[in-house]
């Protein structure tokens, strides 16, 4: 359940997983949620979640928990040039050659390209958030980095 604070009346408004509601209507809704009734996932998606279906790193586990979820919408709004770049960077950062927030980055300049600044911004706000782990994984990697 999640709750909406409208500032300038103080109302709340309530989501819940059924309803009518327009929010639940949004990308970033169906982004994080999924369908009460999924549907099959396209082609395209099918692919990107096998591509990112192991991933051990945030920036795989996060890229496959979205997708799934838009896909469980009937979602298929992504071109399989996007899906490739998405399993290409992936691979990327579980080889460690790039970071997650690298990874998170690549995507929402992707993302500002194509238009959809739904998706940039909650790949930047991933981008952000991956800074800790990165560090994290800076120091395992080499303890002299602290």
């Amino acid at each position: 359940m999640f709750f909406f604070f409208n500032l300038k009346g103080g109302n709340v408004m309530t989501v819940g997983s059924t309803g009518s509601n327009g929010v639940q209507n949004t990308q970033i809704y169906q982004s994080l949620m999924k369908s009460d009734d999924p549907k099959p996932l396209s082609y395209t998606r099918q692919y990107l979640h096998e591509g990112t279906a192991d991933s051990s790193q945030p920036f795989g586990k996060a890229v496959n928990f979205v997708n799934g979820n838009l896909g469980s919408h009937g979602d298929d709004n992504i071109s399989k040039g996007k899906a490739d770049s998405y399993v290409r960077d992936v691979k990327l950062v579980e080889e460690g050659k790039i970071s997650n927030s690298a990874g998170f980055a690549n995507s929402t300049v992707g993302w500002i390209q194509e238009g959809n600044l739904v998706a940039a911004v909650m790949n930047f706000g991933g981008m952000m958030l991956a800074g800790a782990v990165d560090k994290q994984n800076m120091y395992k990697s080499n303890p002299g980095n602290g």
